[in-house]
């Protein structure tokens, strides 16, 4: 009898250990990374703004590290707005005025920024507060283009100016999750976690910095003069596009 018994907990025991075994593997392991990509927008305010009228489209990305058992994220973004563009076609030279080529002016702003990010545990809609420290570099290139325009090669490039401008600035955003992976996630198996749609808007306090604005660069018998305008550099951003956890 005493032998019956002992079989009947073994065997009650072998029923349930894969049981928890499985329960043990379903458990959602939090994300450590998150990186994201998408469009930005750049809107120049203040006397930024007043002496850029129109705004900057460009690209951005990121990657954050979560610090465990913590809401804290910190990572590093860069982005590239262009808001000044000008296309004119010219003859290759004076003394070659039956070719003609493409040149090309843009304005542009590289950026760089640390964040340290507190946002809400995953789950499928998130928030998030951050703020960031960095450096906008603001440059005007212009470049030769061999036509025609979608196909031509660029012959030769120069910058006309380029200043730094360091940044400081806080900014908050939505994580809408459109995917979720988590049920095959395992302490062994850090898999792809979750897809989500991200919308951000940051405030960035730029120091001042020598620029120049579309029209700016003014050619006259042969020579160019530059317009140079000074000023302080604050700009609104806002981002939007996917964010993927691991």
């Amino acid at each position: 009898m005493t032998a019956l018994a002992v079989l009947a907990v073994l065997v009650g025991l072998a029923r349930t250990a894969p049981a928890n075994a499985q329960d043990a593997e379903i458990v959602d392991v939090p994300p450590v990374v998150i990186t994201g990509f998408g469009i930005l927008g750049g809107f120049p305010t203040g006397e930024f703004g007043e002496n850029v009228k129109n705004p900057g489209i460009g690209i951005s990305g990121y990657v954050g590290y979560m610090i465990p058992r913590t809401p804290a994220v910190i990572g590093l973004d860069l982005g590239y707005l262009i808001y000044g563009h000008e296309r004119r076609t010219e003859q290759f030279s004076l003394t070659i005025p039956d070719v003609l080529v493409g040149v090309v002016t843009e304005n542009n702003i590289f950026s760089m920024n640390a964040f340290l990010r507190l946002q809400t545990t995953p789950a499928p809609l998130r928030f998030y507060v951050e703020g960031v420290v960095g450096f906008h570099y603001l440059f005007t290139s212009t470049t030769i283009e061999d036509l025609p325009r979608f196909s031509g090669e660029d012959i030769a490039s120069s910058t006309n100016l380029d200043d730094f401008a360091f940044t400081k600035g806080v900014g908050g955003g939505v994580l809408i999750e459109v995917w979720n992976g988590g049920e095959d996630r395992t302490p062994q198996n850090r898999s792809l976690r979750s897809v989500s749609l991200e919308l951000r808007m940051r405030y960035h306090d730029g120091s001042e910095a020598d620029y120049l604005k579309r029209g700016d660069i003014v050619r006259r018998a042969g020579s160019a003069e530059l317009n140079i305008t000074k000023s302080t550099t604050d700009l609104i951003t806002a981002h939007f596009g996917l964010a993927i956890d691991f």
